[in-house]
């Protein structure tokens, strides 16, 4: 059986240093083909369209990945680039998006 090197503190915040790093990078990708450069929240303001405020439109998504991680515990994907790491890294962002978006709309209402 293989041995697994324990991270100490530092190996962690390098870690977790290259994983933010690379959800910038996905969330760059990916807001590009969802909203354009003077709205970057503009896929989620569409929910205000039917009437759902985008804070829960966020949610929502995030509510999706949690299910998604759920079910990838148990077993594999299917999806082959859409592993339960993946899906944890797409969380991580959404949680980004809304607190950015609760952010900018407090700054608008002061």
């Amino acid at each position: 059986m293989k041995t697994i090197k324990k991270w100490t503190q530092t190996d962690f915040l390098e870690r977790l240093t290259e994983l933010y790093s690379d959800n910038v990078e996905i969330s760059k990708r990916k807001n590009g083909d969802y909203a354009n450069e003077d709205d970057p929240f503009q896929n989620f303001r569409a929910c205000q369209a039917m009437g759902i405020p985008s804070e829960v439109g966020l949610v929502v998504r995030m509510t999706d990945k949690l299910a998604r991680i759920s079910n990838l515990i148990h077993r594999e994907a299917k999806v082959a680039d859409e592993s339960i790491l993946d899906t944890l890294s797409d969380l991580a962002n959404y949680a980004m998006i809304l607190r950015m978006y609760l952010e900018q709309k407090q700054n608008e209402n002061r």
